[in-house]
């Protein structure tokens, strides 16, 4: 038996629950610089979700983060998301997760990458 993924039409990833896999791209209703979207791709496989901006922060800077670059950027005091080497912006998720967090973190991602984008204009 083949694995398949569900391709979702939905405003949430709560469309996702049910699915063992699936993915889905959530336009966050932010914009990096008045007209690009902060799109965040979340992906289900099994009970574990990925969240991430693909990159979408870095290549609307034009710029990679340097090396040295914080792994984690702070939103807030009590949040914060991580960001790889090439800029992308992401957290994890899980099923047993309640519904209020899984609808929160494509959020945070968003919001991080806007912190990204930012962080990284000031580099230039």
């Amino acid at each position: 038996m083949r694995d398949t993924t569900s391709v979702v039409i939905a405003t949430d990833v709560l469309a996702l629950r049910g699915l063992d896999r699936g993915e889905l791209v959530l336009d966050t209703g932010l914009s990096y610089d008045g007209t690009a979207p902060v799109c965040v791709h979340v992906v289900k496989r099994e009970r574990r979700y990925s969240f991430d901006d693909g990159g979408g922060a870095a290549e609307a800077a034009g710029i990679d983060p340097p090396r040295g670059f914080p792994r984690r950027l702070r939103l807030g005091p009590e949040r914060e998301v991580n960001v790889n080497g090439r800029g992308v912006v992401s957290l994890p998720g899980f099923e047993r997760s309640s519904d209020a967090w899984l609808l929160e973190l494509p959020q945070l991602v968003a919001q991080g990458s806007v912190a990204l984008y930012e962080a990284l204009l000031e580099l230039e």
